[in-house]
């Protein structure tokens, strides 16, 4: 089987063990990549950015309760006000959302509201890509994430300064200077299969020679020490945190809440991560939402309930903010299959022991709409712009190319 250049990258770099690596790792200066850091503090915050794939329904997410439209656009699918978990005299939570609720009234949770972008985009690939990049009127091939890790982060030496958890990664770190580790799980992050470990190295050292042109061990080194070299020091990394992790809270058994886990074994064991991404999908609800929107939700507040609680009981949730985000709302009317079609404008979420709890923006008027949508409040780049300069402390120029409203939720 002939091997692509992004399968060497992948696979590729465990050839470097070869080069006499070894277990410590050092930067060019020969300063261990974990000076500095091994007693992270708000100085160093984490931003946790988690994705809900499929356009989540904010108008069932935080519920307006006080609207009477609400009820008259929605006859199958609204919750009456004694379901809602109220926040004030107008909106509430769904009623899934216990924990988060908690958290709102902790003053540790945000909520953002009606936060979209002009000329709303319903395809869920490209308003996906719009908020990833940041770039509503064009194509960008850079995201969001990777341009505050190359600005901001340019001089931190950490190959897991900026990790995507699970998935297939994120364009918010699609860079065409950098490249950034994809983890699993702490236990598989490997780069072979024992088994196979002898004839994919054949393989790779072919491969690498094909795609590189080098004809010595020299040029082979030169090329590692850049882009494939980062991917073997993340291998390494990664694998020195597996037993550092003790555990003193109970996840429920999802997916979602394993990969949040996986956050704080990395954060507990003194990674130095900057950046993670987090993704669960399943909120594309055309037909028979109630349910299902109600099983993912739960999902979703069980996962972070817990991760918040972990954080807590590590001593890191001041270190730490999550910001969460689907790449649009639903419509205001529910259709004919007991679900909502495509929208635009939705709440965010931003949770965290530093994080000035309470309700920003304003909600959408549900009855002056834009063709049959609502009209967005508040642009998402405003969002980024406050974790940006006001938490992670970067130059928000270089990421956004100018800033916007800060919006004082820290």
């Amino acid at each position: 089987m002939k091997l692509t250049r992004r399968d060497f990258l992948i696979k590729g770099t465990a050839l470097f063990a070869t080069l006499g690596l070894g277990g410590a790792l050092f930067t060019e200066t020969g300063k261990s990549i974990w000076a500095g850091s091994s007693e992270p503090d708000v100085d160093d915050p984490v931003l946790v950015v988690v994705q809900l794939s499929g356009g989540n329904d904010g108008m069932n997410t935080l519920i307006p309760y006080g609207q009477g439209i609400y009820y008259d656009t929605r006859p199958t699918l609204a919750y009456a006000q004694k379901e809602v978990l109220t926040l004030n005299n107008q909106v509430g939570l769904h009623p899934s959302l216990t924990g988060l609720a908690a958290l709102y009234k902790l003053g540790k949770m945000a909520i953002i509201q009606g936060v979209g972008y002009p000329e709303p985009n319903r395809s869920h690939f490209r308003s996906m890509e719009i908020w990833q990049t940041a770039e509503p009127a064009k194509i960008s091939r850079s995201g969001w994430l990777a341009r505050y890790a190359e600005s901001s982060l340019q001089h931190n030496p950490n190959p897991l300064k900026v990790i995507q958890i699970g998935g297939s990664g994120s364009k918010a770190f699609a860079s065409d200077q950098s490249s950034f580790p994809v983890i699993q799980s702490l236990e598989s992050y490997h780069v072979f299969d024992p088994k196979t470990a002898l004839m994919d190295k054949n393989r790779i050292t072919k491969a690498f020679l094909d795609m590189y042109g080098a004809s010595n061990p020299l040029e082979q080194l030169r090329v590692a020490s850049t882009r494939g070299s980062e991917a073997y020091k993340s291998v390494e990394a990664i694998q020195s945190l597996a037993a550092t992790y003790t555990k003193k809270i109970e996840y429920p058994n999802s997916n979602f809440a394993r990969d949040l886990q996986l956050v704080t074994k990395l954060l507990a064991g003194k990674s130095g991560t900057r950046l993670f991404n987090v993704e669960v999908g399943g909120f594309d609800d055309h037909a028979d939402e109630k349910q299902q929107h109600a099983q993912m939700l739960t999902q979703v507040d069980e996962g972070l309930t817990a991760f918040y609680q972990d954080l807590q009981a590590q001593g890191l949730q001041d270190r730490v903010a999550v910001m969460v985000f689907s790449e649009f709302g639903r419509r205001v009317k529910e259709n004919g299959s007991g679900g909502t079609d495509h929208g635009t404008a939705a709440p965010m979420f931003v949770i965290g022991g530093k994080v000035k709890g309470g309700l920003y923006g304003a909600y959408s008027n549900l009855s002056n709409l834009d063709n049959d949508d609502l009209k967005y409040e508040v642009d998402f780049r405003s969002v980024y712009s406050t974790l940006i300069d006001s938490w992670l402390k970067g130059d928000t120029t270089s990421v956004l190319g100018k800033s916007y409203e800060n919006l004082k939720f820290i």
